[in-house]
């Protein structure tokens, strides 16, 4: 009788383990949108062409925590507060030393990002 209780314990733990592997894996598995209009999500009001970041092809370079504090993404490393002239929080914090890191062509000119 115990033997049959601590096998279905054990069968229900290793099944709830299972279903949470897909919640907890890489983002690069396909989590996360696409793009992200970083103008409308910041509601970043200015004259420059909206950013539309693309996260997918971020995605499938880089680990998860390269940008954010868990592999579950939401929260991001970098707190983003000033968002208004050239050096805000984007680009001082956030995309232009990753891109001078990665030695991304052209990382930071106005058109590689606002177009």
């Amino acid at each position: 009788m115990k033997k049959g209780i601590l096998f279905i314990i054990t069968a229900f733990m290793a099944i709830s383990f299972a279903l949470l592997i897909p919640q907890i894996g890489p983002a690069s598995s396909g989590n996360g949108p696409e793009t992200i209009d970083l103008k409308a999500k910041h509601s970043i009001k200015g004259r420059k062409k909206a950013v539309v970041f693309p996260h997918r092809k971020h995605q499938k370079k880089l680990k998860c925590t390269a940008c954010h504090k868990d592999n579950q993404g939401g929260v991001l490393k970098v707190e983003v507060k000033k968002l208004k002239g050239m050096s805000n929080d984007f680009h001082k914090k956030f995309c232009w030393p990753c891109h001078v890191e990665k030695k991304v062509p052209k990382g930071k000119t106005c058109k590689t990002c606002h177009k």
